[in-house]
């Protein structure tokens, strides 16, 4: 699936911002811009990364995709609009300490499974 997405994505001017291939992830952004798509692949022997407050059933082989997001508020909006479309919440919005102080997501399975996430995240500025 990875490299789907790197040749899929590269039209449009993406380029790979972080790779973890132990852990199958994947961060990818416009050339000139901010990252912007997450994609976490189990890779059929290792559960789907949990990230505080989840409800996953460590079921391997699971996509994890996430988006981002302009604001805290449009993660709440996209996470009550998913739940109601029928998704399934593996994680209400809030911050997620495990990655940062700065770090405001929530998570929805779709109906295949897949782990989707809405992220709002501003690294701190560094002095």
């Amino acid at each position: 699936m990875r490299a789907f997405y790197l040749e899929a994505l590269a039209p449009l001017g993406y380029v790979t911002y972080f790779d973890d291939e132990e852990y199958g992830m994947l961060g990818l952004k416009p050339r000139d811009g901010s990252p912007d798509f997450w994609l976490h692949v189990g890779n059929g022997e290792q559960p789907d990364l949990v990230l505080e407050g989840g409800d996953v059933e460590k079921r391997p082989g699971r996509a994890h995709v996430a988006f981002d997001a302009e604001s805290p508020d449009l993660v709440d909006s996209w996470y009550q609009g998913a739940v109601k479309a029928g998704g399934i919440s593996n994680g209400a919005p809030g911050i997620r300490k495990i990655v940062s102080e700065n770090y405001y997501a929530a998570f929805v399975l779709d109906p295949l499974g897949n782990n989707i996430e809405v992220v709002h995240y501003r690294p701190a500025a560094t002095a």
